[in-house]
């Protein structure tokens, strides 16, 4: 009997979870099912089944992910995908990923993103890194900061079932610009406002501060403590003094010898004020996979830095209805695109548009890379300087 592969239903969810902590490798406990099947209830979720038993799932949940200058674009949100090693090289992730892209662009939504847990699985299907993120480390004894602002307000531990508005608040506004981030829904963040144990991989609880003004809450940290390490997780802030101030604060916990941080953007402020930036380890890495599911559409829902045209031939096998060539016109204030026969002044793949998409890199680096063709080098300036983005793509809160 083949695989199967269909919808299922909430009283399917608790199977589905065991199954995917299962292909993660992950013991799962009733703590954690409780946690990761409550967002289940937002997304649309696929099960591969094996003679009614489910071998592998995925989930799309529905959201606006940001493009440059504060647009926003229907994305796909695609979470949770994992294959139980029982049942590996059987094309089950294929068709989980050809039925949730079909799915998704009769939707109506003009891309797919996701954070994929081993690099080399999803170029296959057409996705190109769009966003990279850095993993930060630095002694404590490196941490002055020779620029910084005051910071005339106040820094406050807050209770956890009390943190989850406030820190969604901040983030909207902190990333309100931000290409790339996706405002979230209270039940996407289940399973980290859980603080499961297997989360914890030995470390304390979170910990939760903000930084207010005012009165308001302007950033916030959340942080653990591993042995003598501050494990920086999250930290926002949506003015220079909050900014400043949390940072200070993680730089100053006491009995700590080393600072940690993870899912920072590549444009952070921070390494420009230390004394001695040297000293921070930065390390990137791919944060966020990008799409593309309606090359027209997906365009004409960004902003463009420089006046431009440009004809577009797109190569997409996984997706075939992206296939073709596409007149771009564009500017500041939008785009136009529509198919045609003209000539193309550029030549790429799906995962290449997917990569330059929000302005995380540059056309003429693909090219130099072997990853794009252009007609000239006036063309490939000219893409460079339409597709920059204000603010480097960062996707904070990966599903």
């Amino acid at each position: 009997m083949g695989i199967e592969l269909r919808h299922i239903g909430e009283d399917e969810f608790k199977p589905l979870v065991r199954a995917v902590g299962l292909g993660f490798g992950m013991q799962v406990d009733e703590d954690t099912v409780a946690a990761l099947s409550r967002p289940l209830r937002l997304g649309r979720t696929i099960a591969a089944l094996d003679d009614g038993e489910i071998v592998g799932g995925a989930t799309v949940f529905s959201l606006d992910m940001n493009t440059p200058e504060g647009r926003g674009a229907p994305t796909a949100v695609v979470s949770n995908v994992a294959v139980l090693p029982t049942h590996r090289r059987r094309g089950i992730l294929t068709r989980m990923m050809d039925c949730h892209l079909r799915e998704a662009h009769e939707r109506g939504e003009v891309a797919a993103i996701l954070g994929a847990s081993e690099s080399i699985i999803y170029g296959r299907f057409g996705y190109g890194v769009a966003a990279q993120h850095e993993r930060w480390s630095i002694g404590r004894e490196h941490t002055a900061l020779e620029f910084s602002p005051s910071a005339p307000g106040r820094l406050r531990f807050i209770e956890k079932d009390a943190a989850l508005d406030v820190l969604l608040d901040v983030a909207a506004r902190a990333c309100a610009d931000r290409p790339g981030f996706v405002p979230l829904h209270a039940d996407h963040t289940s399973e980290f406002m859980a603080d499961l144990e297997h989360d914890r991989r030995g470390a304390s609880a979170l910990q939760f501060v903000v930084f207010e003004e005012d009165g308001r809450a302007n950033g916030h940290v959340i942080y653990r403590l591993d042995g003598e390490t501050v494990l920086v997780i999250d930290l926002m802030a949506t003015t220079d003094a909050a900014y400043a101030a949390l940072w200070r604060f993680c730089f100053g916990i006491d009995l700590r010898t080393q600072i940690e941080a993870q899912d920072r953007p590549v444009d952070d402020a921070l390494p420009w004020m230390l004394a001695d930036p040297r000293r921070l380890e930065r390390v990137p890495y791919d944060g966020m996979w990008l799409r593309m599911l309606d090359v027209r559409k997906a365009l004409e829902a960004r902003d463009f830095a420089a006046n431009g045209r440009l004809v577009l031939e797109v190569l997409d096998e996984f997706c075939p209805w992206n296939a073709g060539r596409y007149e771009l016109e564009a500017g500041l204030g939008g785009a136009r695109c529509e198919p045609t026969t003209a000539v193309p002044n550029i030549t790429l793949p799906a995962s290449s548009l997917a990569s330059i998409y929000l302005g995380g890199v540059e056309l003429s680096t693909l090219v130099r890379a072997s990853r794009a063709e252009v007609d000239s080098p006036e063309t490939m300036y000219l893409a460079d300087a339409m597709f920059r983005a204000r603010l480097k793509p960062w996707w904070p809160h990966g599903l």
